[in-house]
């Protein structure tokens, strides 16, 4: 039997043993997992994404190893952030335009309404017309008109043409100016009873046709609307075109609606 003190030297140093190895099959863990994780991180570092937009490639860096701000120095990365803003602001305009561009190819002439800023286009290839009206106005149905916008808060504003058929040939041939104007105003677009007043007249000749253009107010009891009016015949249609507006609110419309009457044309 070996003395007690040989065997505490053998227990001790069996224990050195024990955990020298244990700790080196920690350092060994430790490193296997240091390695896996710095192999991960390169892997995902070096890949791109990919991304084909009409012939073209647009590579750009994962934004999960943007965050990672100690892969790279800070100045390369705020310089790569940048560069992805600037291609992720390049992509939408992109994609943007040419989906604008498709939906117009697509829809033709009928998708772009909007002819001025701040105005819509009708245009009626059946009668052979068109005009503009202030965006936002809606379409309703009156009866013995061919078409009317009218503004959804102010009942007096409005854009309507009436189509009637005659046998004249030219506009001049229900009388002059003068005349036309007066028995319009007072006997066709006014209520009986109404106070009318002829503000301004003109003729113009647009492409061989012949329009009175004029400007008239009519006043009843509870309110007063200034109208703006151009005539027309082409091909035994009679055309009218009337716009307006309450005359409380003609200093703010007026111009607006001098616009809409300039545009009323055949086509």
């Amino acid at each position: 039997r070996l003395p007690l003190f040989v065997h505490c030297r053998v227990h001790t140093s069996t224990m050195r043993c024990l955990l020298a190895s244990l700790a080196l099959n920690a350092a060994m863990c430790v490193l296997l997992v240091g390695m896996s994780a710095n192999s991960h991180l390169g892997a995902t570092i070096g890949s791109q994404q990919t991304t084909a937009f009409q012939g073209r490639q647009i590579r750009t860096t994962p934004s999960h190893v943007a965050g990672r701000r100690h892969a790279l120095p800070r100045d390369v990365m705020a310089k790569s952030s940048c560069e992805q803003q600037e291609i992720s602001v390049n992509r939408r305009n992109i994609l943007g335009g040419g989906l604008m561009s498709g939906l117009s190819a697509l829809a033709g002439p009928s998708f772009a309404k909007i002819a001025v800023k701040g105005f819509q286009e009708h245009k009626d290839t059946s009668d052979k017309y068109q005009f503009l009206y202030p965006f936002g106005w809606e379409e309703i149905y009156v009866k013995g008109t061919d078409i009317l916008y009218k503004d959804i808060i102010e009942p007096l504003e409005t854009a309507s043409v009436t189509v009637i058929q005659t046998e004249k040939t030219n506009i001049k041939e229900y009388g002059d100016l003068a005349d036309v104007s007066t028995s319009l105003a007072e006997k066709v677009l006014t209520a009986p009873g109404q106070d009318v007043k002829i503000v301004k007249a003109a003729e113009k000749d647009v492409e061989g046709h012949t329009y009175f253009v004029f400007e008239f107010t009519a006043k009843n009891q509870r309110y007063t609307r200034h109208t703006l009016v151009s005539a027309v015949i082409d091909n035994g249609k009679y055309y009218i075109f009337v716009t307006g507006a309450n005359q409380k609110r003609w200093g703010t419309m007026s111009d607006k609606l001098t616009k809409v009457v300039d545009s009323f044309k055949l086509i």
